[in-house]
């Protein structure tokens, strides 16, 4: 007969209870990590149980809420402290963050998805993931009146963005990589929170102006330029004033506060410019190895159009902007790549439209033959008239004429031999004033005599005229008309400085032009026109006895 042995068992289930026992807890602890958490503040006369009232689902919840924080008794929390709450159990309005400038490349991507552009106007929603590339910028809007400029190279996302039952707005970002910078307008209230997480600490705010930059993975920086703001990194927590920056290196507690490098001086900035590119000097700086110059579209510094850093005493160089109204911004950045507060914004305007006239002939330090200069640029449909000068000097204080003309040509007077200086700027409809063209400088010389200018048309002329430079080749063209549009000699490249026609001309007058000629190209323009006269031949024998003849027979 067998006998039931309860022994016989027990130790199967004793281990299918420890089993038990140690999977339950590390699941549910590992699910509590994963979830959200959102800070609570703990108002005086409060509880858990009033908490969960107030914001959670359910009342019971205050349980889940206690095991979380390590609470054993509902009524026994501190005042003016934060606990944490599962987001799943909140009562909340989810919110949207309003993407209100974009420049360069900028992609949103989330659960998987491949990135897609991110526009001005779209909305980015908790979950999602803002990307920006080498070039990128994009400032975000959320609705408790906080911005937030994510800057090139760098990778934002939002964790959540909600409004509580009581009104109050918290929001939660993750720093993957790159620099964010923040800005809480209004101070918050005792139960709103602005956190940013990386992968080394969190920074929390209450109102204030900071830049937080992962430029090393190992390492953050946080620099407050107003208000403050709390660094929190392997369960210790600093805090930061206005002005101070501090270093957070990954599994170490916040690096003690320092100031930051102070401000570079205002640059000298011209209130309008008028062509591209724009050239600003950077101011110098003793402490400083580069100093950052920041260009925007609004006083607000929201829509960035340019990013550059140089050396202290060096050059910016703005090769692309829209015309309008600008606004710089500058920083100073030391050694160990702590920045400074901002300088500005400094307004300036740029006005590229019409732009500065373009001289297309003569080339600079050319020769033109002749008593007159003739000088012409590229015209414009935005432009009303030309202001041109013609100078004996390159400073244009020694004026010879100025005039306001509509047509982009000019002739200058009779002017003796020598060396002359043009310039042209373009006034728009409304006034606006170019800057003047890169002036263009020529010589004025006779033009070459030639000999040969008279024949008769039982000869083939030789014509000859003195050399315009050593080495030169030249084009001749001999025309029935003035316009030189009835060619009857046309030659290139001609080795010497005289020609001998190849076929005899008709009796009439022609005109003659010549042209220098360098490695193939011509170095100088056509000489003015001059006149080639080819008288009839002479009367022979035989004419004249044909004459007579006819003469008789006339008279017969």
């Amino acid at each position: 007969m067998s006998v039931f042995h309860p022994t016989r068992l027990s130790l199967p289930l004793v281990l299918l209870a420890v089993l038990l026992c140690l999977t339950l807890p590390c699941s549910a602890a590992e699910t509590t990590k994963e979830e959200a958490m959102v800070p609570l503040h703990v108002a005086a006369g409060t509880n858990l149980i009033h908490i969960a009232r107030d914001y959670c689902r359910d009342r019971s919840d205050w349980k889940t809420i206690a095991r979380i924080n390590q609470l054993s008794d509902p009524y026994l929390i501190i005042r003016d402290t934060r606990i944490q709450v599962p987001l799943s159990l909140l009562v909340i309005e989810r919110l949207s963050a309003t993407v209100a400038s974009i420049h360069g490349q900028v992609h949103l991507s989330a659960d998987g998805r491949d990135p897609v552009a991110l526009r001005q106007g779209d909305t980015l929603l908790p979950g999602q993931t803002v990307r920006t590339g080498a070039d990128g910028y994009t400032h975000l809007l959320l609705p408790n009146n906080t911005y937030t400029r994510i800057e090139p190279d760098s990778q934002l996302t939002l964790n959540y963005l909600l409004r509580l039952k009581d009104g109050n707005v918290k929001a939660d970002f993750f720093l993957g990589r790159g620099n964010v910078i923040h800005w809480v307008q209004d101070k918050l209230r005792a139960n709103e929170s602005f956190q940013t997480r990386t992968p080394i600490a969190v920074t929390g705010i209450r109102g204030t102006e900071f830049r937080l930059k992962m430029a090393e993975i190992t390492a953050n920086t946080v620099e407050t330029l107003r208000g403050r703001v709390e660094v929190s990194s392997s369960g210790r927590a600093t805090t930061l004033g206005p002005g101070q920056g501090l270093r957070v290196e990954e599994g170490q507690p916040p690096q003690p506060p320092r100031p930051l490098p102070d401000p570079p001086d205002k640059p000298a900035l011209e209130p309008l410019y008028r062509s591209l590119p724009v050239i600003i000097a950077a101011p110098p700086h003793a402490k400083a190895k580069a100093i950052r110059l920041r260009i925007t579209a609004d006083r607000q510094t929201q829509a960035t159009l340019f990013d550059q850093s140089v050396a202290p005493g060096g050059r910016f160089t703005i090769g692309t902007l829209s015309d309008g109204a600008l606004f710089a911004s500058l920083t100073a950045i030391d050694q160990d790549n702590f920045e400074s507060t901002v300088v500005g914004p400094l307004p300036f305007n740029l006005r590229t439209v019409p732009a500065n006239p373009m001289i297309v002939s003569p080339k600079s330090g050319s020769t033109l033959w002749g008593t007159h200069g003739t000088i012409e640029w590229l015209d414009s449909d935005q432009v009303d008239h030309y202001d041109l000068q013609l100078a004996r000097n390159p400073e244009f204080t020694d004026l010879i004429d100025r005039q306001q003309i509509k047509e982009a040509r000019y002739t200058s007077p009779e002017l003796q031999p020598g060396t002359y200086y043009f310039r042209v700027k373009a006034v728009a409809p409304d006034g606006f004033t170019t800057l003047y063209s890169i002036p263009v400088a020529w010589t004025l010389k006779p033009a070459p005599k030639m000999d040969g200018m008279e024949a008769t048309a039982n000869q083939r002329p030789t014509l000859q005229w003195p050399a315009m430079a050593d080495g030169w080749a030249y084009d001749l063209q001999v025309a029935s008309d003035k316009d030189f549009g009835q060619l009857v000699v046309d030659q290139q490249g001609l080795p010497t400085t005289s020609y001998t026609l190849e076929d005899m001309l008709a009796a009439g007058t022609y005109h003659v032009r010549i042209r220098g000629v360098e490695n193939g190209q011509p170095v100088s323009p056509w000489t003015p026109p001059q006149t080639m006269t080819v008288k009839p031949k002479p009367l022979g024998w035989e004419e004249l006895f044909f004459g007579a003849v006819t003469l008789g027979l006339i008279l017969l």
